[in-house]
């Protein structure tokens, strides 16, 4: 799997916004130009109750929503973290190693939050959130899922949009269900194109032996594989998939589909609402 990072090396921020736009000041900050939001993480922040770090498998990575006053809320970067899967959103996490100097660690993806009183310095408390993100790496390599063939779209689409982060489940089986989000949006892409490229509009070239000879691609994303939004993957033959991502008009085709993809999830909600 491309990302647009590599792992540890050391990013100028200012540089990153120059490229991707994005707050150059806050903790979190949402790319104004791509569907990524960035995590810029340092060991400042204890004393308004921030704790940020891996644990001691390096498997979960803690970090602390952003808000040193009053009780934190899901708006802004807090919000942009709680729904980058339903919104379609990559997240990356920077370690700060001196000033506007971060080092890129991984890819995130959320497993849960918590709401917890911590001590607001001043003999009060307030409201601090705190998200649990594995790694995405760690996730996309597990197993696939095999799903039952009987599985309706609907289906797919809901266990794809799963929210991790309701419920009382330990944080491990939180991942499997993360795992199993990841895999339903392939399934759902799958399901949606029924053996038809939803780019060239042509059946699979080929028998697989999987049982589908399509790739799935995302759309929107600058990388293939992992959760996704239903709305930002397709189902295509290996012939687009190498022509959207290697060929001269790869990106004229990747806007074409983009906007048959919407056509088609849109008559999908609409028959929905209507049914």
């Amino acid at each position: 799997m491309t990302v647009p990072f590599i792992q540890n090396k050391v990013y100028k921020r200012s540089e990153i916004h120059d490229e991707f736009g994005g707050s150059r000041e806050r903790g979190i900050s949402m790319s104004a130009k791509s569907p990524m939001v960035f995590i810029f993480s340092s060991e400042t922040g204890k004393e308004f109750g921030y704790t940020n770090g891996w644990n001691e498998d390096r498997d979960i990575f803690y970090y602390t929503g952003e808000g040193r006053n009053g009780d934190q809320v899901f708006k802004m970067g807090n919000k942009a973290l709680r729904d980058h899967v339903s919104n379609g959103k990559d997240i990356y996490l920077f370690k700060n190693v001196s000033k506007g100097m971060f080092r890129f660690e991984q890819q995130l993806t959320l497993v849960d939050y918590t709401i917890s009183s911590v001590s607001d310095g001043s003999g009060g408390l307030r409201d601090v959130i705190t998200f649990a993100f594995t790694i995405f790496e760690s996730i996309s390599a597990d197993p696939v899922i095999d799903f039952d063939k009987k599985a309706t779209l609907q289906e797919l689409r809901e266990l794809a949009l799963n929210d991790t982060s309701n419920g009382n489940e330990t944080i491990q089986q939180k991942k499997v269900h993360v795992r199993k989000r990841s895999d339903a949006i392939k399934a759902y892409a799958h399901k949606r194109a029924a053996g038809v490229c939803e780019s060239c509009e042509m059946p699979e070239p080929f028998q697989a032996k999987s049982g589908n000879a399509l790739d799935v691609h995302h759309l929107l994303r600058l990388s293939d594989g992992g959760p996704d939004h239903p709305e930002h993957v397709a189902a295509i033959c290996p012939n687009c998939h190498a022509r959207i991502h290697r060929g001269i008009d790869g990106n004229e085709l990747n806007q074409q589909l983009i906007a048959k993809i919407r056509v088609k999830e849109e008559a999908y909600v609409k028959s929905k609402r209507n049914f």
